[in-house]
């Protein structure tokens, strides 16, 4: 029998060629894999194409088809720089060890670094993230059942609104550094700073009336202080829990949906700044949230201290400030001016034109309430017509300043080429004795006034209640449209001199609750009074009057006053609770054998990143790892400065 020979592969008969077809040529391929390309291609340019044959069919100009495209592509490069600044973060937390590894290495410093009162406390990191599954669980209950009910019931418009979607994802916020604090003054008291970092791929969806908005994505990071006060013989050991920040958190927030539009340009930052401002009206010195252990402790004094003193800046002079006006390549003046402040207070001096030594002797004042803690800072800047230059900064321990009573010192500024600055530092420690009580003729205050605004009760329902007669007759004819029978939406206006502050509204209430706190500067304790109104919200009308003198204080103990007021123009049985307390200010001399230490009160290092205008985009991941690096590592203060890059993040310790 003849052997039969093998077919050769792919030849009809062969073994494995049945079933299978002839591959594709060459040209097919191509055609398949440029066709998808082409169409997208030509979607892409009629999606163009159409504003511009759009503004041709209505005969528009051609400058909004320019100032359209000039503000796409500002919000994108904003959109960009936002996302790549959350991807750096995230790949930072990530690769936390050897991304502060490489820069360490490109910044010659040793492999080690040595925190002498900061601790890291990577412990309570791994229990935040082990614990964090669970507690995006109960806080996807709360926002379901406590907060989107609480949302609907403000407005008719807001019926409708749902969490379409509640995700908090995989990343928890962390503890980059504890720092504790004694007080000799107050042994039942532990002070705790936590450096917070919470860099979310959290995201976040609503939906109200088919419209969608949401959240993708939030960085936040500040200096929490918790204050365990007052420290119990039995248990549970502590009475309360005291939280608030130090200074203003900084809050980045990626928008989803709808609210995409608050990243345009020149509403993104005006939208994060709202937020901030959000947060620091409730949790910002002087706001504080006082959460009591203990039942039945009254927490009215750690809920609203007193201050702890009040610090007089006098701005006097600099000189050799950075040349910021160029002309033709030419370097000509600056026209500086200075921003004070401390924590939320700010003061903002004139500004001295074509002047590279400015003199300005002004002098401002500020309340301090927490020490260890709040830093004064100040910044300058170069005056123009379209855009400030940043001439330098300061940033001012006021522990040194209080221990030293007065620092009268030429201060160089960091994070500038060149310039020193001269300030007058004073603290004035807040005194009961009458006898401390002197009149100052140069505008300066002579004591502070702290009121602390309770409640009120039996409030009119509006104007006209508690008037009678023909008047009352006349009025209400006029006004009747007006008047309901529904309880006022009241909140106070309180004013001393020229500063006036307005409470919180209270919906719906004849006994309001404010629980608020407002702090004045007084001049002339004998000449000036307390005026203060309550206000209806919903009809803008006055439910009530009072001015009170304040010279009516000093016969009290301690300079305290804590009574029910009568209200004036108002009901009969219409009171307002309230305590005034009173305080003279005075500088104290330094206690014996303590040293002059002026100088040192100048922090310096890489304690804060100032914000430079006109970055480019391509920079912000890169920048936005570096911040992290800042506020995981917080390089000692006599590291150099070059990791300081474009981004408004800040790192502070007291």
């Amino acid at each position: 029998m003849q052997a039969e020979e093998p077919c050769a592969p792919g030849v009809p008969g062969a073994p494995g060629a049945q079933g299978k077809q002839p591959a594709p040529g060459p040209d097919a391929r191509l055609s398949s894999q440029l066709l998808p390309e082409l169409y997208t291609f030509v979607a892409r340019v009629m999606f163009y194409l159409a504003p511009v044959y759009l503004a041709g069919y209505l005969g528009l100009s051609i400058t909004w088809l320019l100032l359209g495209a000039l503000l796409w592509m500002w919000w994108r490069r904003n959109r960009r720089g936002k996302l790549g600044r959350l991807a750096a973060a995230f790949e930072f937390l990530d690769n936390e060890r050897q991304f502060i590894s490489r820069e360490l290495l490109g910044q010659h410093l040793p492999a080690w670094i040595h925190f002498p009162d900061v601790e890291r406390v990577e412990w309570a990191n791994k229990i935040i993230s082990q614990t964090w599954p669970f507690l995006s669980m109960i806080m996807e209950n709360k926002f379901r059942e406590k907060l989107e009910p609480k949302i609907r019931e403000k407005s008719v418009c807001l019926r409708t609104l749902t969490f379409t979607k509640l995700y908090f994802g995989q990343k928890c916020p962390r503890v980059n550094g504890v720092k504790a604090h004694t007080n000799k003054h107050n042994p039942r008291q532990v002070v705790l700073d936590l450096q917070i970092c919470y860099i979310g791929d959290c995201e976040i969806s609503v939906e109200l009336q088919k419209i969608q908005a949401g959240v993708n994505g939030i960085q936040l990071q500040g200096t929490l202080r918790i204050i365990l006060d007052p420290l119990l013989e039995d248990k549970p050991f502590v009475g309360a829990v005291t939280l608030f920040f130090l200074q203003k958190p900084h809050l980045q927030i990626n928008w989803t949906g709808l609210t995409n539009l608050l990243d345009a340009p020149g509403i993104n930052e005006v939208s994060d700044s709202l937020l901030e401002d959000l947060i620091a009206a409730h949790l910002v010195l002087p706001n504080r949230v006082t959460v009591p252990v203990k039942k039945g402790l009254d927490v009215t004094n750690l809920r609203f201290p007193l201050p702890c003193g009040v610090i007089r800046v006098h701005l006097l002079e600099a000189e050799n400030l950075a040349q910021m006006d160029h002309f033709l390549g030419i370097q000509g003046k600056s026209d500086p001016y200075a921003k004070v402040s401390i924590g939320l207070q700010h003061f903002r001096s004139k500004t001295i034109y074509k002047n590279l030594n400015p003199t300005w002797n002004e002098v401002f004042e500020f309340i301090v309430y927490e020490v260890p803690g709040q830093d004064l800072e100040v910044d300058l800047y170069d005056e123009d017509p379209n855009r400030d230059d940043f001439l330098g900064s300061l940033q001012i321990c006021l522990r040194d300043v209080m221990t030293n009573r007065v620092v009268d010192e030429w201060f160089v500024l960091n994070d500038t080429t060149s310039g020193r600055l001269h300030l007058r530092l004073e603290w004035l420690s807040l005194i009961t004795d009458p006898e401390a009580l002197t009149e100052d003729h140069d505008g300066l205050s002579t004591a502070i006034l702290v009121v602390f605004l309770e409640s009120a009760c039996n409030l009119p329902r509006n104007a006209f209640d508690y008037l009678n007669g023909e008047y009352r007759t006349k009025k209400l004819s006029r006004f009747a449209k007006n008047k309901v029978s529904r309880d006022p939406s009241s909140y106070v206006k309180l004013s001393v001199g020229k500063k006036t502050y307005t409470s919180k509204t209270c919906p719906r209430s004849k006994d309001p609750v404010w629980s608020q706190v407002f702090s004045f500067f007084v001049q002339n304790v004998a000449a000036e009074q307390l005026h203060l109104k309550v206000l209806d919200d919903d009809h803008e009308c006055a439910l009530g009057v009072l001015e009170f003198p304040l010279c009516q204080v000093l016969p009290c103990a301690d300079l305290t006053l804590e009574q029910r007021f009568q209200l004036d123009h108002s009901g009969l049985d219409s009171l307002i609770s309230m305590r005034l307390v009173l305080r003279f200010l005075r500088v104290e001399e330094r206690e014996m054998g303590s040293p002059y230490t002026g100088p040192e009160a100048l922090k310096k290092g890489p304690l804060f990143i100032k914000k430079r205008r006109g970055s480019q985009a391509a920079k912000a991941g890169r920048d936005s790892a570096h911040s992290a690096l800042r506020v995981s590592a917080a390089l000692p203060q006599r590291a150099n400065q070059r990791l300081q890059k474009p981004d408004p993040l800040y790192q502070q310790w007291s």
